[in-house]
């Protein structure tokens, strides 16, 4: 070869004679190569035994082959000690033993073929996880955000994975780079798990996103999680039972208080001896200092999700807390989600909002006093009904202005005698007909306005999502323009939800110029 010369095994490279590695051992390349390949040609001619490791690491019921490297020749004889840690098989050819591990334990396989063998540390483990069935995840809508995506995901593999005791796993994206996603395609995933003298399990694992036929509807009730707004104590903020055949609603809206970091969780108890589908649609905002944006991302995401009727389907684990959201909230930051589920069968399913000093897992048993808290723990505070708004009115071209009040009169709930000042997290429909009963043509706009503070907010206005910066009293921002030709009548579709820590109520109004 340029440089030096090579010595080949059976047409493979074994060595290389550098000049520099000759001038190490004061010699020349030739001389020195030619030295090897006698020392070499001595030992071949003896026979040799090598396996290509070091030691033997195989988990209970997997199996690991060890090719026989060299020029031993013989029958093969393979010894376990203890016996019982292992099962073998011999290749046919005699070039390969397979190693299947029985039962945990740690000892010495040794490998004879004909007059010679090799010793080597053997260790038989438990792996950290293994797959049960193959993961399903499920979603419906035109498209699905990431994150929502993502939590399927991670449902669909902790109820197909088998997990060992003391073992922890995560879960990352390989090429799921966009924000959105379409139901019917399969998704590629990077697991990993691990634990303490346990196997790692490290693979790409590839999970399918299933079409969903059932659509969440409207929500039938609305839980507020923002008394207190602020928390100064690590407590319980929230909790109930879901009913059944019901969409609930959930606003969740807190500011850490403390002068420490604090987890902001909203889980689930299930009290039931069998895992229980649970439809699920979400939108939030991170942590932030600004509460006004924090409502603001919560309100324009989960708008998003509704307007693509998004849906993912989750399982929640038999007798177990399943934690849907959870957030690391630094001190003085705000966090603010808009939730909605639906249980799809018969259940008793609680529902807990806490601020909590740790990060907890996603998942873990019920305690005994958890199970009877859900069962019969009254909800505080209670859901309101039906909130919903459903608005009409008509604007003539040319006539006065036309104004819609959104979170002016708060909804009721029938029982408490509660009042829900600005009406967060209520939805509200409004149709507007634009009516131009004239010869000539008229600009018409959509216009909003606070009335009560300052404002953020998002709508969906005929299917399109639009959010508007933020906006002092009575300073207006045009939602919506279009031309009203002469004869023409035009209806347009507003869809909002009063974001948390924006100042209701506003006003929408429609006019023409």
């Amino acid at each position: 070869m340029q440089g030096g010369y090579a010595i080949t095994v059976n047409g493979q490279p074994l060595l290389t004679i550098t000049h520099a590695l000759a001038r190490a051992s004061q010699s020349d390349p030739k001389a020195l190569a030619e030295q090897w390949l006698k020392r070499l040609r001595e030992v071949f001619a003896r026979g040799w035994l090598a396996v290509p490791a070091i030691e033997v690491v195989v988990a209970v019921g997997e199996e690991v082959s060890l090719p026989l490297l060299g020029t031993a020749e013989g029958t093969v004889q393979v010894e376990a000690k203890p016996q019982e840690l292992v099962r073998w098989k011999v290749s046919g050819d005699g070039r390969t033993v397979t190693v299947r591990g029985a039962e945990v334990g740690a000892g010495i396989l040794r490998i004879v073929k004909g007059t010679k063998g090799v010793r080597l540390p053997l260790r038989v483990l438990y792996r950290a996880a293994n797959w049960k069935t193959a993961p399903v995840a499920w979603g419906r809508g035109r498209q699905i955000s990431a994150a929502m995506v993502r939590e399927a995901v991670e449902n669909a593999v902790m109820m197909a994975l088998e997990v060992r005791l003391g073992a922890r796993w995560t879960l990352l994206p390989v090429d799921n780079a966009a924000n959105f996603f379409a139901p019917n395609l399969v998704t590629r995933w990077r697991l990993q798990a691990m634990g303490e003298q346990l196997l790692p399990l490290d693979e790409i694992v590839s999970i399918p996103l299933c079409p969903l036929p059932q659509s969440l509807g409207e929500a039938d009730l609305l839980v507020i999680s923002n008394e207190p707004e602020t928390f100064r104590e690590f407590r319980l903020l929230c909790r109930g039972l879901l009913p059944p055949t019901q969409t609930v609603r959930f606003m969740v809206h807190h500011r850490n208080g403390l002068a420490r970091p604090v987890w902001l969780v909203l889980e689930f108890h299930n009290t039931e001896d069998r895992w229980v589908p649970l439809l699920v649609r979400f939108g939030y905002g991170t942590p932030q200092v600004s509460e006004l944006r924090c409502g603001h991302d919560a309100t324009a995401s989960f708008l998003q999700a509704l307007l693509y009727d998004a849906a993912i389907r989750l399982h929640l684990p038999p007798q177990s807390v399943y934690r849907l959201l959870r957030f690391g909230m630094k001190p003085n930051e705000t966090v603010s989600a808009l939730v909605e589920v639906r249980l799809e069968e018969t259940a008793s399913v609680g529902y807990l909002v806490t601020a909590l000093p740790l990060a907890p897992p996603k998942s873990e048993l019920l305690t005994g006093t958890q199970l009877v808290d859900a069962l019969v723990a009254p909800a505080d505070p209670p859901p309101y009904p039906k909130p919903l708004r459903a608005l009409e009115d008509t604007h003539v071209a040319g006539d006065r202005w036309t104004f819609i009040r959104v979170g002016r009169f708060g909804l009721q709930h029938p029982l408490k005698g509660r009042v829900l000042h600005g009406n967060y997290g209520v939805l509200y429909r409004i149709t507007l007909r634009f009516v131009n009963p004239t010869e000539r043509l008229w600009k018409a706009q959509v216009v909003v306005e606070p009335t009560g503070g300052v404002v953020r907010g998002a709508f969906a206005v005929d299917g399109r999502l639009v959010e508007i910066p933020l906006l002092r009293p009575y300073e207006e921002h045009i939602l919506h323009e279009f031309p009203l030709a002469p004869k023409q009548t035009r209806v347009v579709t507003v869809i909002t939800i009063p974001s948390a820590g924006s100042f209701y109520p506003i006003q929408l109004i429609a006019r023409t110029k």
